[in-house]
């Protein structure tokens, strides 16, 4: 075993100069490089006691340091005996393996031995000794304080040594009706297996309070893994132990509470004093760059040797102490100085320093920190005389700030609110894109513009739910995410209902909506003479015998009828002309119904008459048909069979479902309206399950099953936006069976954040800027187009040439028939004409031959 002696104090000077008093004092310390930072304050404090040791009471001080391993009690008995006749105190640090045997030694022998890197009362409440003196001030005291203010009764204690160990054992004496969870980290150099475990563990039981007492390097560890593994949202709150946790680099941490202590000042002109310009005397301070900072151990280290410096006072000549044999006697003026030691009271780095008459440390103060912007900054302070004094104001200003924050923003895939980002094809790792998407970056400009940092991360849920109690009184999804600490916000459809309410906090709504039906489009069966349907085959048929009928009345009448007969002359002879023959007749009843008219009126009494009663008829005919006509080809035919939720509940032919988690289930579970409770149990004992696991799902089960036999209940935003999508076989009814809407859940913790979001949100509303994102997320993102489009309230849509087709066939065999006539009318009179020529040729032929 290496044995290091070093001599701090220039030898020359303290024999050189006979009047001047000295102290002896050795160091204990484990194996340690020289540019460890306790190793350099023991030196650093020697080095200043020695140089102003003229301007104060102080001796010059001699120090020895022996490295080697500290919890080998015949080790360190060995170089106690070996060096005991020389030194007049000694100073380091000790195992819990070779506390007691120290203790003991110190005792025997009444040599004062001041050690900085254990305090005994925070493994044994009854711990006192004479002569073995503690510099570091018992934490437990502090832990109590701080877990009572902040209500902790269930929470998890991660320890590293054997050391943490038992001082989480004193400590949960003092607490015993508190559920605490014990945790060991196995502490290694490389491995960092044991503290992934310790937190998995810690995550699978669901604990979000913790105090970590680890080395700093553990710390460090700890710290980094927390942020791997999202155990920084505003669930989690921890309390570090280690005095050192200011000095951490910390990664990026989310919306946590982070509570540290502290006990060294560098802003004090003590701490500049002792170590402002240590760092540029490499000939006296050789130091690696990478521990140049000087933490609490090494304060502690520094506090020490003055301490012992402090309590001495030069007896004149000295009693040398005895060795280490049977018949040694003991010193009187051990005894002397241990007192003085125990009674001293100065201004250290590590704050006031005095002991107790067990050799506790006594009458210190302890800062408390909380994490502000990846920094610990002071929130209060712990004493002896006082106890714990906690600045609310500042904490809570301190935790609302979100600079240097990175939220955990928990959502839901599901179009259009939330989606993987896909680009030529491929979906981009990491990135998402939606309507939440892109009001969280809204939400983001407004706060920037007030100045306020808001950064945030977005992650998949897990379960894919959006948050619902499970039967173990859990909750599942989104909710259940930010409750359990893998999550500060949920932004997705995510209604706000009375139960989420009681367990995370709701911004003002961001979007309302009302629960709908979708159904499957039925088949739109149109026909070439779909302008004859205003009126059905009967009708039509009576209207072929009313328009006969008053053909031939008209006809009948006109005969018998003086009035109706004319006499017209033509070559010298009358003729007695009724121009009501019986296509005149036909004629007149025609242009009566098609209110053209004719270019011939009855003059009779008996045919003005039915002149009256045709176009009187005629009237009621035609309006009755542009009535229906209009309303017939404007209305889309689709025959749906379910038109309402009551008629849903009536039948059982279509089978209906919604998600099987959320809160549109939740509505019809715990609805007190017949018609609901009906359709609950429905849904609740039909096999197979007619629940989907989300609205792709339930969309695609609408359309693909057979005869639209599938009817999904959902959201009308979510409803809305599927109809949109091809292959534009679905659409909503027109019932809203309820009016909800669609918030951003905080943590409770996060109650200024809240209050952000909320006055974020309402901003955008008055500037209409989430009108429109729904327009870009719902109107142009629509595959479907406008021809194809069913509003739900009209159910109107335009026509279509195959429904007025046989109108167009009409008139062109009307045209057709015509030009047909009208050619066989030609081919006649060209027969005729050709019939005539030939029979005047021929007459004039046989003319010829009689004159020859």
């Amino acid at each position: 075993m290496a044995k290091l002696f070093l001599s701090i104090a220039a030898l020359f000077l303290l024999f050189g100069v006979a009047c001047c008093q000295y102290l002896r004092v050795m160091s204990f310390l484990e194996e340690l490089p020289k540019s460890d930072t306790r190793f350099v304050a023991l030196r650093r404090s020697v080095f200043l006691l020695n140089a102003n040791h003229n301007k104060t009471a102080r001796p010059h001080t001699i120090l020895h340091v022996y490295t080697s391993g500290v919890s080998e009690p015949s080790y360190l008995i060995r170089n106690w005996c070996l060096n005991i006749e020389t030194m007049d105190s000694f100073v380091g640090q000790l195992a819990l393996s070779t506390l007691y045997t120290m203790k003991d030694y110190a005792q025997a022998f009444r040599v004062p031995f001041v050690i900085f890197n254990l305090a005994p009362t925070d493994f044994w409440d009854d711990f006192q000794s004479e002569y073995l003196i503690s510099i570091k001030p018992s934490i437990i005291p502090v832990i109590q304080d701080v877990v009572a203010y902040r209500g902790w009764e269930t929470y998890a204690y991660i320890f590293d040594s054997d050391e943490s160990f038992l001082r989480f054992a004193n400590y949960m004496q003092k607490v015993p009706f508190h559920h605490i969870i014990p945790k060991r980290i196995n502490r290694t150099t490389t491995n960092m297996t044991s503290a992934e475990i310790v937190l998995q563990e810690i995550q699978e039981v669901q604990v979000t309070k913790i105090i970590v007492d680890c080395h700093h390097i553990m710390t460090e560890r700890i710290l980094n893994l927390l942020a791997e593994r999202d155990m920084v949202t505003a669930a989690y709150h921890y309390i570090f132990l280690d005095m050192d946790v200011k000095l951490a680099n910390f990664p990026v941490l989310g919306g946590m509470r982070l509570t540290g202590f502290n006990m060294v000042d560098r802003n004090t002109d003590n701490f500049t004093y002792a170590f402002d310009q240590w760092k540029h005397k490499p000939d006296l301070d050789q130091l690696d760059a990478e521990n140049k900072i000087i933490g609490f151990d090494a304060s502690l280290a520094f506090d020490s040797v003055v301490a012992v410096a402090e309590g001495y006072e030069d007896p004149g000549e000295k009693e040398r102490l005895p060795r280490c044999t049977p018949n040694f006697q003991r010193s009187s003026f051990g005894a002397q100085y241990a007192r003085r030691l125990k009674n001293i009271t100065f201004a250290g780095i590590t704050g006031q320093i005095s002991f107790s008459e067990g050799g506790a440390r006594t009458n210190y103060t302890v800062d408390v920190l909380s994490l502000h912007a990846n920094q610990m900054t002071k929130i209060g302070q712990w004493s002896t005389s006082e106890r714990l004094r906690i600045n609310k104001t500042i904490e809570e200003t301190l935790f609302s700030d979100t600079s240097g924050r990175v939220y955990r923003v928990s959502s839901v895939l599901g179009e259009p609110y939330f989606s993987r980002k896909v680009v030529n094809g491929t979906e981009v790792e990491g990135e998402f894109e939606g309507f939440c998407v892109d009001l969280m970056a809204e939400i983001k400009t407004v706060l920037a513009a007030r100045n306020k940092t808001f950064n945030y991360i977005f992650h998949v849920v897990a379960d894919g739910n959006h948050g619902a109690p499970t039967k173990h009184g859990k909750w599942d999804g989104t909710v259940g995410e930010i409750i359990d600490g893998k999550a500060d916000l949920a932004v997705a459809s995510l209604t706000i209902s009375k139960k989420r309410q009681k367990v995370v906090d709701f911004t003002k709504p961001f979007m309302n909506f009302g629960i709908s039906i979708m159904l499957k489009r039925p088949e739109e069966r149109s026909h070439h003479f779909d302008f004859l349907g205003p009126f059905s085959f009967e009708i039509w048929v009576c209207l072929f015998f009313a328009l006969i009928g008053i053909t031939l009345t008209l006809f009948e009448v006109s005969r018998f009828s003086e009035s109706e007969w004319y006499t017209q002359s033509e070559n010298g002879e009358e003729e007695r002309i009724n121009e009501f023959g019986f296509f005149n007749s036909l004629w007149y009843a025609i242009g009566s119904i098609m209110q053209q008219g004719a270019e011939y009126s009855p003059r009779s009494l008996a045919g003005r008459i039915v002149g009256g009663v045709c176009w009187f008829f005629t009237l009621i005919i035609l309006a009755s048909y542009t009535a229906n006509l209009a309303a017939f080809l404007t209305m889309q035919r689709l025959n749906a069979p379910i038109k309402s939720s009551s008629d849903l509940a009536r039948q059982t032919d279509v089978i209906y479902g919604t998600k099987k988690s959320g809160t549109t289930v939740e509505f019809f579970k715990e609805s007190t309206i017949p018609t609901f409770q009906t359709m609950y149990e429905f849904m609740s004992n039909k096999e197979p399950s007619p629940f989907a696991e989300n609205a792709e799902d339930g969309w695609r089960r609408v359309y693909q099953t057979e005869g639209g036999k599938y009817a999904y209940i959902l959201e009308s935003t979510t409803n809305n936006y599927y109809n949109q999508k091809k292959p534009c076989q679905t659409m909503a009814v027109a019932e809203r069976l309820s009016s909800s809407s669609y918030g951003i859940a905080v943590s409770k913790g996060l109650k200024e954040v809240t209050k952000d979001l909320t006055l974020a949100i309402l901003e955008l509303r008055e500037k209409a800027k989430l009108a429109i994102l729904e327009t870009k997320w719902w109107t142009e993102k629509g595959e479907c187009g406008p021809e194809t489009s069913y509003d739900s309230t009209t159910g109107t849509h335009s026509l279509t040439l195959e429904q007025l087709a046989g109108l167009f066939y009409i008139l062109l065999g009307g045209l057709m028939s015509a030009v047909l006539i009208t050619l066989i009318h030609i081919v006649k009179k060209s027969i005729v004409e050709e019939q005539i020529n030939m029979s005047r040729f021929t007459s004039y032929g046989a003319a010829r031959t009689d004159s020859r």
